[in-house]
Parts: C-alpha cells; sequence; structure tokens
C-alpha cells in the first residue's frame, strides 16, 4: 500500500472499484481498507452493494436473492450469517455520501499491494469483470473468495481459478466438485475429503490462512509425503440465523 498515493487521494477509508447492473438493478463495488473482523483478520473487504437500495431492505424485499446474492439459499434472510444492518449498511451510507472516490485499475498496487483482500465481504464476486478481479490479485500479496451463481455464470471456470464454489447441501456440493470447483461448503454435514475451516478448527485467521483462494494449487510434500491439491473446506453454520441456515442446508 502506497501511503503517498493515499494522502492524495484524501486518506479514504475504501474506493469504489466498480458499478454495473444486475438483473437490471445498478450496483456498486466497494473496498473497504480496514477492519476489526477478528475471524478475517485486516484484509482489504469488497462489498458488492445496490446502489439504490440498503441492504436491510434489500432482505426485507428479497431483492438480493436475485441480484448481489443470486445462487445463494440463505439471501432473503433465510440463513445468512452477514449481519446486513451493521456493516454493508455503513458502507452503503458511507458510499451514498459520495466519500468513496473511484479506483482505477492502474492504482491498483498502490492500494493492494503488500494487503491480503477479501472478495465478497457481501455479494457474489464475479459482478466483479474478470480483468479487475485478475488484476487486483495480481497486485496483492493474496485473497480469499466465494461465488454462488457458479451453476448459471457463464464464466463460471474462470473466476475458480480465482474463488470458492459456495454450496450447502450435499447435492449441491457433489455437483460442484464434479464440475471441477473447490468447494466452500456451509452445512451441519462435513463432506468427506474437505478440511474444516481453520479459523474454526485452529482460530486462524483468513489473513493468515488463505486456503479459500480457488485454486488447486499444489501442496509441497512434507516429512516425505507426496504433494497434493488442496481440499475444499467445510464451516458449520454460523451467526445468528445458523439454525435457519442449517435447515436449509439440511433440506436436501
Amino acid at each position: 500500500m502506497n501511503p503517498q498515493f493515499l494522502k492524495s487521494a484524501g486518506n479514504p477509508s475504501g474506493f469504489v472499484l466498480h458499478r454495473g447492473t444486475v438483473a437490471g438493478e445498478p450496483f456498486v463495488a466497494v473496498a473497504t481498507l480496514e477492519t476489526e473482523n477478528r475471524k478475517t483478520g485486516n484484509m482489504v473487504q469488497i462489498w458488492f452493494l445496490l446502489e439504490n437500495v440498503n441492504p436491510v431492505a434489500a432482505v426485507l424485499c428479497q431483492v438480493d436473492t436475485f441480484t448481489i446474492c443470486d445462487g445463494c439459499p440463505f439471501a432473503g434472510g433465510n440463513g445468512c450469517y452477514v449481519n446486513v444492518g451493521q456493516a454493508p449498511l455503513s458502507v452503503w451510507k458511507t458510499f451514498k455520501r459520495g466519500s468513496y472516490p473511484e479506483l482505477l485499475p492502474a492504482n491498483y498496487s498502490d492500494v493492494f499491494s503488500g494487503r491480503k483482500v477479501r472478495f465478497g465481504a457481501y455479494g457474489n464476486p464475479t459482478l466483479l469483470p474478470l480483468p479487475k478481479v485478475d488484476a487486483i490479485a495480481r497486485a496483492s500479496a493474496g485473497w480469499t473468495g466465494y461465488f454462488h451463481d457458479w451453476r448459471s455464470n457463464p464464466q463460471a471456470a474462470e473466476y475458480g481459478r480465482y474463488f470458492m464454489a459456495s454450496t450447502e447441501t450435499e447435492s449441491s456440493f457433489r455437483a460442484a466438485v464434479a464440475a471441477g470447483f473447490r468447494v466452500f461448503h456451509v452445512s451441519p454435514e462435513k463432506p468427506a475429503g474437505s478440511i474444516e475451516c481453520l479459523a474454526e478448527s485452529a482460530g486462524m485467521s483468513c489473513e493468515k490462512c488463505r486456503l479459500c483462494d480457488g485454486r488447486f494449487r499444489a501442496v509441497a510434500p512434507a516429512f516425505g509425503q507426496p504433494g497434493r491439491a488442496l481440499p475444499s473446506v467445510w464451516i458449520n453454520p454460523h451467526g445468528s440465523k445458523a439454525g435457519r441456515a442449517a435447515a436449509v442446508a439440511m433440506a436436501d
């Protein structure tokens, strides 16, 4: 990260990365630079928010289900762990005040260099065009990301180079694996061959772990054992709506 660039930009708390439309609704991608989220660690957080509907209203009227959270069975207040009345609403209000300047790709290294990035703190990171995803990934020191529209997105295979396919039910897990994705699975039942999220099993932050970067990169051999591809990752439903999420996951 380049302090001189940030100073010249007015030391904002974040930047607008992209504007677009999804299902006819305008949305914005915002990167915020600091967080106190202990699970993720202090990663740059990228949020996908509808421009004209605040996140709380979007969930209440379930417009999130076919726009920024398309493909997620936990959307529409149906089990998502994200409290949209907290960080997402705060980011949306700051955006509406015009407090986030636009960030051009030419300046990505000024913001992302040396930082870990969380694509999709809220919303599908596939809303960010692939060239921008690639440029941010290359400029950063590592990233995590998950997407729910892996069944319907025509560029799903390309996005799978960067992001985990999100699944919840046994059948969706099998389908995503069969399609060639590494998977982040949220369910009370751990799929065979997956590894438990290290934030849960070992108290390791996402910033340090970075298992969830989508790539099938090989793990270096250790103690004389052959190397292997990284596994899919599993976590129990969590957050205030964990019970609802568990019911959805087990309804397959």
